[in-house]
């Protein structure tokens, strides 16, 4: 496997992932209270939360560091411990657009964890702040810098980075934040208790509600960019390319056929005054979230090499900056 493939693969996992505990913390905890949740659930989820943040921002971080590696020893036609000169990254870093975006996005990372160890000295309040959701929706979103996107003719760019970006977002509100739901579940089965099983109930709800408005912008956005990538139905049997998309849209059919038997027939049933009824629920609904997660993943890594595969339908405009170096 080429290893560009794997880092850039990893790289998008761990910032969705970052943007999902988020998306998870202001839009399912904050949105799930019809009443407080119980403390001791409520600091479990949140301490979880600020974990998941970190190691998923520490890995982002490794991973990008190693994408510069990749990027300067493919320019320099050398080694990857050659490439680390100084005078080989500095050229990238200087004179690229990938460089360009590299520097944009380790300075958000940057700025994410001097927030995060300023709002963990302070003590009080919630664990993930606003300023740092907005710092980890940016560094999601730059990501359609460092693709296809930023290659496309100069009329359409606008379109396609803003709709690359859309995508990447939505990946984050759906897919990142349903990792902090199986959390919530995982605990809800375990435990066994009142607390837990009403914050799953309303977890389920509220990410339910947040997955329609996170299906409806992977939809649209995904539209557009298979739009200006394959341009034509034959293309996706024809190409390489448009095959990978084929099967990303497959699995993406697949989570949604999910998601909607956990919407309408599992969910409810979490609200039932039967317990046993409510653990079948919440058993059958924590094995379609791991079947979620499973499809999500070959996703994340089928962009990864969608990363490295030429589009089936991809006119490089004439007025490209000849220093750009496509990190995909």
């Amino acid at each position: 496997m080429d290893l560009t493939v794997l880092v850039r693969a990893i790289h998008v996992a761990a910032t969705i992932l970052v943007a999902g505990a988020f998306a998870f913390q202001f839009f399912v905890v904050r949105g799930s209270r019809e009443r407080e949740w119980a403390a001791s659930v409520d600091g479990e989820t949140g301490s979880w939360l600020r974990s998941c943040v970190l190691w998923s921002g520490a890995i982002a971080l490794l991973s990008w560091l190693l994408w510069l590696a990749l990027v300067a020893a493919s320019m320099s036609g050398s080694s990857l411990g050659q490439a680390l000169r100084i005078d080989v990254l500095g050229t990238v870093l200087a004179r690229t657009t990938f460089g360009h975006v590299w520097l944009l996005r380790f300075s958000l990372m940057v700025l994410l964890g001097l927030e995060l160890a300023w709002r963990r000295r302070g003590g009080d309040g919630p664990p993930l702040g606003l300023a740092a959701a907005l710092i980890a929706a940016a560094l999601l979103a730059s990501l359609t810098w460092a693709g296809h996107a930023v290659g496309t003719e100069r009329p359409l760019r606008p379109l396609h980075l803003t709709a690359d970006a859309l995508h990447l977002l939505g990946a984050g509100l759906w897919l990142g934040a349903l990792v902090p739901l199986f959390f919530v579940l995982s605990r809800a089965r375990t435990a066994r208790t009142q607390a837990w099983s009403a914050a799953a109930a309303r977890a389920t709800a509220a990410f339910s509600r947040l997955g329609l408005f996170a299906v409806a912008t992977l939809l649209v956005s995904g539209a557009i960019n298979a739009w200006l990538l394959v341009r034509s139905v034959a293309a996706l049997a024809d190409t390489g390319y448009g095959q990978l998309v084929a099967v990303k849209l497959a699995l993406f059919l697949a989570i949604i056929a999910i998601a909607a038997v956990n919407r309408l027939r599992l969910a409810p049933r979490l609200q039932l005054d039967e317990p046993q009824r409510r653990q079948s629920a919440l058993d059958h609904l924590w094995r379609n979230v791991i079947l979620e997660l499973a499809l999500g993943a070959i996703i994340v890594a089928i962009v990864g090499v969608l990363g490295r595969t030429p589009p089936s339908f991809h006119k490089h405009s004439s007025d490209m900056p000849h220093t750009h170096v496509p990190a995909d």
